[in-house]
């Protein structure tokens, strides 16, 4: 390769600035050779540096009791189970490729089952995070499912159970949809991975597959924004689960064995990424041979061998005396396995084919924390003034029957039954979320008592036009979920996705959402353990830009200290009395009633009050501990009419209940007021649950009980729950099946 070709100069340009490039120069003190420039782009690119979000990323809180490696520190974070175990947890976007190849789904899943394998951990549960454009639309509904198809593909022939998601529609994801993807993992604590080179005595081992040449500034092609002609898009990536589960199988026998001393991933940035950052946390350099890299072509040139985006590789630091025994596993699973370079005392990292040096850099300059550039932006708030919407500013629609009935159907409140029955959600045998139907997934921890608890949520138009209160209820609905399951939320991890961060009304919203975020995970003593930032999520269509709403995603996950303490949602008997805890009020913004039954689609977000949430949330952690409800389901998308039919949906059985006379039916029915929980009593445990309620002083109310079949309200029949388990669980198949 000629290391001086204008291609070679302006392909690294054309992912840089101008102010970097000269940036780079100086801390050199020389001129990079274009190699060395593609080596920057990709390091320095948003993907991997987060140059536009880390100095905001640093005011979340990571330390806390149950952190064993906080956030940043490793591939993921990782929190205590007990003394053997952690759980490992991972947050990940795939959201780029997939607007450009809706298959790429796949490749999603098994980066971010890498990224828990490169700990030592064993994946066991995975959680689908998706968004898209109106699914009435042909190409938005084509889309959809060939995500699912890609996602399940993935995750089903590696066998991680799909444990719980979310899907939402909007129109602001017509031209990129969101793919985020969480992934939580179990390790013994003995087998902790880190991703280190440590001393000079260890080799880089590449492992896996062979160099495919795919992917190549992957990284830089998604720190960009999207351009319907004209753009580099860099070679599709394949997924393979069954080379990635042999993969796993591999590492754990050489991990059981004591032989790995430090482990990456191959992700964005190919090898020099892996190599770059592991150095970085050794203090130590690395020099790679790029001639000792097997390629599945002969003609990937030096640049696409060092930045390729392979599948299932995996980059080692292995003892020099150790190299003969991994060799030998890596054989026995008839996977390649190479020493591609050395480790070293000086901190620098130097590529070479043969004898012949492509670059010779600083370590240190590379990488994130280091000489990556840290931006903060210009911010201006959209000066939009958020309208809350009472029941009483809009008519009174003629009959709540009818819109309850329609309600059911919309594509953001229908049953997603059609999605997870074509994922595989009992691989292993440990995920009790198919026989218990509660709040949160729960996962079975093997040999043990304990239970996990995931949860993610983000509703979008919360945030549309106030992304802080927007991403403070996303924080405190996931850790409702957890704790209306019966679980005690541990750890945070998040997936934050923008448009253009050089935006200032973008950059405003990602940091009024990361100060959201950060404000209820310190108050709630929640570290914030993963995380991930997608920004560029728009798409240039001629002189029309399309740009995502604020869309904050929030995962957490809990733990049960004993799996038969699982609270579900479903009512058990007729007759059971029925209790909102929490209080109701005329406030329809920013609800699905809203936008579908008066076409207002951007209002304020519902009120929210973090002091009242949190007592809320310790009053249904007691009464679940302490046996006084049957049931517990929190009130979100569609309010408390959805709330009280998919409580009755298990067990096919009713409701009968009274709305109060302050306020309006629709509002009381479908209103998204916060931090409201739905219970269920049985009458041996009802003076016992009112006499702690009273005790409690917040707010409660009687709703009604629970009856055969019928859905009643206000002594109106509303029809039979048979009536509405058809639409419900029907309706996103028949938009999208079509």
């Amino acid at each position: 390769m000629d290391l001086n070709t204008d291609q070679l100069k302006e392909r690294a340009v054309s992912y840089l600035t101008q102010d970097e490039i000269y940036s780079i120069e100086s801390m050199l003190g020389r001129e990079p050779n274009p190699f060395e420039m593609n080596m920057f782009a990709a390091m320095w690119s948003e993907h991997i540096s987060y140059k536009s979000s880390i100095k905001w990323l640093e005011e979340m809180p990571v330390e806390g009791k149950d952190v064993y490696v906080p956030a940043g520190a490793e591939n993921a974070g990782v929190i205590h189970i007990n003394d053997e175990l952690a759980c490992v947890i991972k947050m990940e976007s795939h959201n780029h490729p997939i607007a450009v190849d809706p298959r790429q789904g796949a490749v999603g899943v098994g980066n971010m089952n890498r990224d828990l394998i490169v700990m030592g951990a064993e994946p066991v549960g995975q959680l689908n995070i998706l968004r898209f454009g109106n699914p009435r639309e042909k190409h938005i509904r084509d889309m959809v499912n060939s995500v699912v198809t890609a996602l399940g593909s993935y995750s089903n022939n590696f066998g991680v159970p799909v444990v719980g998601g979310e899907i939402l529609f909007d129109e602001s994801y017509n031209f990129n949809p969101l793919v985020n993807l969480m992934g939580v993992g179990i390790v013994r604590k003995s087998n902790l991975i880190k991703a280190v080179f440590s001393k000079p005595s260890q080799v880089m081992v590449l492992l896996g597959k062979k160099t495919s040449g795919r992917g190549i500034h992957g990284a830089g092609f998604a720190s960009k924004a999207l351009r319907n002609k004209g753009q580099m898009v860099p070679e599709s990536q394949v997924a393979d689960p069954a080379s990635g589960k042999i993969l796993m199988d591999c590492i754990h026998e050489m991990n059981e064995r004591g032989l790995i001393g430090g482990m990456q991933d191959i992700g964005a940035g190919g090898v020099l990424c892996a190599a770059a950052e592991m150095a970085d946390r050794g203090k130590t350099g690395v020099k790679i041979q790029l001639d000792s890299i097997p390629l599945l072509r002969e003609d990937i040139d030096e640049l696409g061998i060092l930045l390729s985006q392979t599948q299932e590789q995996m980059l080692l630091a292995v003892e020099k005396e150790d190299l003969g025994k991994i060799q030998e596993i890596a054989r026995y699973w008839e996977l390649e396995c190479n020493a591609i370079g050395s480790v070293t005392e000086e901190q620098r990292i130097r590529i070479l084919d043969d004898a012949e040096v492509y670059g010779d850099l600083p370590v240190q300059l590379l990488v994130r924390g280091g000489g990556a550039p840290v931006y903060i932006r210009d911010m201006k708030p959209r000066g939009k003034t958020p309208r809350v919407v009472s029941a009483e500013e809009v008519p009174m629609p003629g009959n709540l029957k009818d819109i309850a009935r329609k309600m059911v159907s919309l594509p953001n409140i229908a049953s997603r039954r059609w999605i997870y029955e074509q994922f595989d959600t009992m691989a292993g045998l440990a995920n009790l979320s198919s026989e218990y139907a509660s709040d949160a997934g729960i996962v079975k921890i093997n040999g043990y008592d304990q239970a996990l608890a995931m949860s993610v949520d983000g509703n979008s138009r919360h945030g549309r036009l106030e992304p802080r209160k927007g991403a403070m209820i996303a924080v405190a609905e996931a850790s409702r979920n957890i704790i209306c399951s019966g679980g005690r939320p541990m750890a945070v991890a998040d997936c934050l996705n923008y448009g253009d961060p050089s935006d200032p009304f973008v950059y405003h919203d990602f940091a009024e959402s990361v100060k959201g975020i950060s404000e209820v995970c310190k108050k709630m003593e929640l570290p914030v353990i993963a995380g991930n930032v997608s920004f560029h999520n728009l798409t240039y269509n001629g002189e029309e830009i399309t740009s995502v709403i604020p869309t904050p995603v929030v995962g957490m996950v809990g733990v049960l200290d004993n799996h038969k303490d699982v609270m579900t949602v479903n009512f058990k008997m007729k007759g059971d009395m029925i209790f909102l805890i929490g209080r109701s009020d005329n406030d329809i913004s920013s609800s699905e009633y809203l936008s579908f039954v008066h076409l207002i689609n951007e209002s304020a977000a519902p009120k929210f009050d973090l002091d009242y949430e949190m007592k809320l949330q310790q009053v249904v952690g007691k009464l679940i501990k302490d046996r006084l409800i049957g049931s517990a389901h929190d009130v979100s998308l569609g309010g408390l009419f959805v709330t009280l039919v998919e409580c009755s949906l298990p067990g096919g059985l009713g409701f009968d209940v009274t709305s109060p006379a302050e306020i309006r039916g629709d509002a009381f029915l479908f209103g998204e007021a916060q931090s409201r929980v739905v219970v269920s009593v049985t009458p041996e445990q009802e003076t016992d649950f009112l006499d702690y309620m009273m005790e409690t002083g917040i707010h409660f109310s009687a709703l009604g009980h629970v009856t055969k079949e019928e859905l009643r309200i206000d002594d109106v029949s509303f029809g039979f729950i048979s009536d509405y388990a058809r639409d419900f669980e029907n309706a996103l198949e028949r938009l999208l099946g079509d």
